[in-house]
């Protein structure tokens, strides 16, 4: 048997995902992925409860009518990883919990 050596940086490939869209104006959005609604509202808490805490993030927001965040789901270690382009994870995290609020209304 041949063994390889590991590299130190572990990818992550399996995951679910959702992308949100979010108007600020006409306050429309738009949510798809891989995730159904339970799943999507879990993931949405988790990712939101895991901020607390982290700190203000002073980097101005990207002003815009519309904002796009993905958030991907990594089963196999339970991590979240957003991208997003507000700009600034506070409006980033205002949004992701304002639409949680409409989400289980």
């Amino acid at each position: 048997m041949i063994s390889q050596a590991k590299s130190p940086l572990k990818t992550q490939t399996n995951f679910l995902y959702m992308d949100i869209e979010y108007n600020i104006k006409t306050d429309e959005h738009k949510i798809t992925g891989s995730l159904n609604d339970e799943g999507k509202i879990s993931i949405l808490e988790t990712f939101i409860m895991g901020q607390t805490g982290q700190g203000v993030d002073k980097t101005p927001s990207n002003i815009r009518d519309v904002y796009n965040i993905r958030l991907k789901w990594y089963p196999e270690n339970d991590d979240i990883v957003a991208t997003y382009d507000t700009g600034n994870k506070g409006l980033r995290d205002g949004i992701l919990m304002y639409l949680l609020g409409k989400i289980t209304t």
